[in-house]
């Protein structure tokens, strides 16, 4: 029985070494293997004398590595009954079973060894089930970590940890909220689908700052519906993983009205940053604390990459803002200089001629290069950082408008119904790079002598007018944002930023008698670039 024992364990490994790769039905045969042999060797050796028993560590351990503490426990307590049901036909069964089963069996030493296999099982099953969560944090943090590539844009790093993390658990919708202590500002970035992902960031309003971290929550906690919609059972450990009881959390409605489930893991960023990882309508098993303390302990390893992430990010971003003002320095000092030079000493010429051909040629150049100054004022302006604050914000525009009409000559008014904004930042910023594109537009393209820029609010939204008496766009009528997209009409630059705010864009063209361009934002729940 030993050297077939023996036999059959090689067959396996040999299968193992030439299949790698291995199916239910090869770790079937390995788990009748492991309780087969020794049961036999049990029942037909002499159990009082020989240590067969100990063999059954085998299936004990392999269950151990394989799955956890049930089907450890399972294992051992399969062993028992082999040995159990040999004694009870030792003792009490046929005769036939007695003459076949060599030597009495001493109840002393088959308690004893049925309760050192318990006590095996119980102990490698806890230990089993521990290294078992550990090898899956241990996975899913390793897998985490290669989504967090330091070379990525900071929002893509963050849409596919979250996109995964809801993924483990099944959720429907996933998104991060973060606050930063020195300035009191809050985001949230959101995966509304986990099906298509596709990460969307917005500045949260001081109210909506309130109601989205959850202030008032505990530290992780995971909290479902009742048969009623009215009723929610809550699971909650605090932030040293501890649970909470019951009469803590009770008093708690479900945070999200609309979901059925919803799992909040708060965590932190570095020093300045603390969140709240926020997962809609996951599933979770039985063991729902295990689990709290599973990906409580994911975030707290991975929450440190992702600063990183958020300072390299923030670093390049700074350093390509930089570059950025250098070029354009360089350009205003001395390539758009020396072309204003040039062309004055064009001019000079073309006064001095006598020569009628001559002196039209020279005035072709000398428009030319007042084009190409132009041009390269514009890229200047394009290039630097625009850094606007929403006090700034209204003046900013002015000025900008100004200096546009005193270089092209081009008459155009900024006119602002308001006297100050509460736009983000990052907002402010995307309208005047719209401001910026839609006057470069009325200078290279309209052929326009006169336009207007105007802000203002109506009905709860932002509003952004721009209009121009030019020869308009190859269309007739008011399309929206849609329609212009479904024609491939309209600037796209200016498209995709109208997009990356959150905001709605109606462009309304007479060809021949100019075109007015409409920008609209919400007030509320305000999205920003980037």
């Amino acid at each position: 029985m030993l050297i077939a024992y023996n036999a059959a364990n090689v067959i396996l490994l040999a299968w193992l070494a030439v299949h790698r790769k291995v199916g239910n039905p090869f770790v079937l045969c390995a788990k009748i293997n492991d309780l087969a042999w020794p049961s036999l060797l049990c029942i037909f050796a002499n159990a009082s004398h020989r240590p067969f028993y100990v063999l059954f560590l085998f299936a004990i351990i392999a269950g151990a590595f394989r799955s956890g503490f049930f089907e450890t426990f399972a294992s051992a307590l399969l062993s028992v009954l082999v040995l159990l049901l040999h004694a009870a036909l030792a003792f009490h069964g046929p005769e036939v079973f007695r003459e076949f089963f060599r030597g009495p069996v001493d109840p002393v030493q088959l308690t004893m060894r049925c309760v050192f296999l318990i006590t095996g099982g119980i102990l490698l099953g806890v230990l089993g089930e521990a290294e078992k969560g550990l090898r899956a944090e241990i996975a899913l943090t390793n897998r985490l970590l290669s989504l967090a590539r330091g070379g990525d844009r900071f929002s893509s790093v963050l849409q596919n940890v979250l996109t995964e993390l809801g993924r483990v658990f099944e959720g429907t919708a996933v998104y991060e909220v973060v606050s930063q202590s020195s300035t009191g500002r809050a985001y949230r970035w959101e995966v509304p689908s986990l099906v298509r992902p596709s990460i969307h960031s917005t500045e949260l309003s001081p109210t909506e700052k309130t109601t989205d971290l959850m202030a008032t929550y505990p530290h992780t906690f995971f909290m479902q519906r009742n048969g009623t919609a009215h009723t929610c059972s809550m699971t909650a450990i605090d932030e040293e993983g501890r649970s909470l009881a019951a009469a803590q959390t009770v008093e708690l409605k479900m945070p999200l009205p609309e979901a059925e489930s919803v799992l909040v893991v708060g965590h932190d960023m570095g020093r300045d940053w603390s969140g709240r990882f926020v997962l809609v309508n996951p599933r979770l098993g039985r063991r729902r604390e295990l689990q709290l303390r599973f990906v409580q302990e994911v975030l707290r390893q991975i929450a440190p990459a992702l600063y990183s992430v958020y300072l390299l990010w923030g670093f390049r971003r700074r350093a390509g803002a930089t570059e950025r003002a250098r070029v354009a320095r360089e350009l205003h000092d001395t390539t758009i200089q020396s072309l204003i030079g040039i062309e004055m000493q064009v001019d000079v010429l073309r006064r001095r001629s006598s020569d009628g051909h001559l002196s039209s040629e020279l005035e072709r150049i000398q428009v030319l290069l007042r084009q190409e100054v132009l041009n390269l004022r514009e890229l200047m302006q394009a290039m630097r950082p625009v850094d606007v604050s929403p006090h700034q914000f209204l003046d900013f525009i002015a000025d900008l408008v100004e200096r546009f009409s005193r270089d092209t000559g081009i008459s155009v008014r900024f006119i602002s119904e308001l006297q100050e904004v509460t736009l983000p930042a990052g907002t402010c910023r995307e309208l005047v790079r719209i401001v910026q594109e839609s006057l470069v537009n009325i200078r290279k393209h309209s052929g326009a002598q006169s336009a207007v820029v105007r802000f203002g609010s109506q009905d709860g939204l932002w509003k952004l007018v721009i209009n121009d008496d030019g020869k308009g766009f190859p269309f007739a009528g008011r399309l929206t944002l849609t329609e212009l997209d479904a024609i491939r009409r309209g600037p796209a630059v200016i498209k995709e930023r109208v997009r990356a705010i959150g905001g709605d864009m109606v462009m309304e063209s007479t060809p021949g008698h100019g075109s007015r361009l409409e920008i609209t934002i919400p007030q509320k729940g305000y999205e920003s670039y980037g």
